[in-house]
């Protein structure tokens, strides 16, 4: 889920560190849950492609990303990320069907995170107004 609102991030910015440690964890959680899904759903040969899956966060825990390939990996390794999660349509080894694995993940996943965060961020407001 991406927050596009700057209003809204502006808010989320301002958030106390106690209620804002609800939002930290709804993402932390979510983002686990996601890279765990995501390696069940790999394809598993020589299990490189599990191992390579894993989390990030970023502006506090604000932002959770599960990582596929690391942005530094040689060429040569996103190259074979990409085939596996998308297949080979031409080359001299041949074609090959997808697997598909981050985007089903979202696809199952997508509506239980929005929800997650939503109630995180719902239950941070009313302890900031004084009502939780």
């Amino acid at each position: 889920m991406k927050v596009e609102s700057t209003r809204l991030i502006r808010q989320l910015e301002k958030l106390p560190d106690a209620q804002r440690k609800h939002v930290t964890g709804a993402i932390q959680k979510s983002t686990e849950e996601g890279a765990r899904v995501a390696r069940v759903l790999a394809p598993d040969v020589t299990g490189e492609t599990r191992e390579q899956i894993t989390t990030q966060y970023h502006d506090g825990g604000m932002v959770g990303e599960v990582v596929v390939i690391a942005s530094d990996a040689p060429r040569a390794e996103k190259d074979r990320a990409y085939s596996i999660e998308h297949g080979r349509k031409r080359g001299d080894r041949g074609t090959t069907e997808g697997s598909h694995h981050v985007h089903r993940t979202r696809q199952y996943l997508g509506k239980k995170h929005r929800n997650r965060i939503k109630r995180a961020v719902k239950k941070a407001a009313k302890e900031v107004a004084g009502n939780g």
